[in-house]
């Protein structure tokens, strides 16, 4: 590849080389073109590889861990997506998952927020593009406003192309998340609440460990579906339609749900009942979660049921290095929130807002981060990379040219 190119990505399952070349035609100058229609971009499975082991560096070796060296190397990536219930559809948010690896697990504090420490000294420009014509203009917006923020922390300018009678090149800017526009319902006391396990990990995952406590918890008002079985998720789709109260338990992956939980919401159809979400995630401020809780107010609506709110926990990434007992208080109003669900049919708000604290870091936080809490942080990930005899490497750029 030429250093420095425009190079485009598209990710959509139908061909379409009209708007390919109305892209195209956009530019001064060529576009390398990297088709991965048909490919597979398998999901990221939260093993931490790319951070601890092999820094850097996917461990899959698919289509996607093929095109790293075009990807950090441009000066501009125009990704071309799809879009499925109104929201980006699991491919889309697969590619965005597994970019992980161009950031280190180290943390800073940027506007009150924790971000991933740049691997590389610079990253492309992001242009997205999706066909906005099957989309209100409330999903269309929840949308732009994901996409910048995933643009914002992945350290890039953002942008979009929009095609109408002309091709519009916009750029994106902040604006705050459409989230909270839907106040949380109510139903009658729930005697069964299915509760699907969004963690894609498959050893020490912190949704399991929450869940296993709810479930000891409330014993049979609760059933537990783990999306990682996929071989079930046709019939778990068909059961949806007839299942009175859902909840969606995850981790959060790049400010939304992990890819197989898109994919699997993209199979659902719309019924009645309640829905409610449950998002846990290692940043401890609970506005990282914002853009992921607009778009599930909206999802609320297209399928058609009570939303009954959507919970978040940030600072939960710690909960299995802290001792049994700690873990047990960590878990403690997590369990307490589902159980007020379960018995009274809504979530006591009090609660809720107490779980979501810290919104963002104040500046006071920010100065005792900088002076002591990084140190901290950085040491949790360091030791790590030496158990793992990756700290010699751990600042490598392996797709650097």
């Amino acid at each position: 590849m030429i250093l420095g190119m425009k190079v485009v990505f598209d990710l959509r399952e139908k061909e379409d080389e009209k708007t390919l070349e109305i892209i195209k035609s956009a530019y001064d100058e060529p576009l390398g073109v990297f088709n991965l229609r048909g490919e597979a971009i398998n999901s990221c499975i939260g093993c931490w590889s790319c951070w601890l082991k092999t820094p850097g560096r996917c461990i899959m070796n698919d289509r996607m861990s093929e095109i790293y060296k075009e990807y950090i190397n441009s000066d501009t990536v125009v990704l071309l997506m799809d879009t499925a219930h109104g929201f980006i559809n699991h491919r889309a948010k697969a590619f965005f998952d597994r970019t992980i690896p161009h950031y280190h697990p180290h943390i800073e504090i940027v506007g009150g927020e924790c971000h991933h420490v740049a691997r590389y000294e610079s990253y492309p420009d992001m242009v997205f593009y999706f066909d906005k014509s099957i989309l209100c203009d409330a999903e269309e917006q929840v949308i732009e406003d994901y996409l910048y923020r995933v643009a914002y922390h992945f350290k890039a300018n953002a942008y979009r192309i929009i095609i109408d009678e002309e091709t519009k090149l916009v750029p994106l800017s902040s604006r705050r998340p459409k989230n909270k526009n839907i106040e949380f319902g109510s139903v009658e006391s729930i005697e069964k609440l299915v509760v699907y396990n969004g963690s894609p990990r498959k050893s020490r995952s912190n949704t399991a460990l929450i869940l296993k406590g709810i479930s000891r918890e409330l014993g049979e008002k609760v059933e537990i579906r783990d999306l990682k079985e996929k071989n079930s998720w046709q019939e778990w789709a068909e059961k949806f339609k007839h299942d009175e109260h859902v909840m969606f338990f995850m981790p959060l992956y790049v400010h939304a749900m992990p890819s197989h939980v898109m994919e699997f919401i993209e199979s659902l159809s719309t019924s009645e009942g309640s829905i409610s979400f449950f998002i846990q995630s290692g940043f401890p401020e609970s506005s990282q979660s914002y853009y992921v809780e607009a778009y599930f107010e909206h999802l609320s609506i297209k399928l058609g049921r009570t939303y009954l709110g959507t919970v978040i926990k940030g600072g939960v990434e710690s909960l299995q290095g802290r001792p049994i007992e700690a873990q047990e208080k960590m878990i403690e109003p997590m369990i307490n929130a589902i159980e007020n669900l379960v018995n009274d049919g809504k979530f006591n708000l009090y609660d809720i807002r107490r779980l979501a604290r810290p919104i963002r870091f104040g500046k006071v936080i920010e100065i005792l981060f900088n002076i002591a809490g990084k140190k901290f942080i950085d040491s949790f990930w360091d030791q790590q990379l030496i158990a793992n005899d990756a700290y010699d490497i751990s600042f490598d750029r392996p797709y650097e040219i």
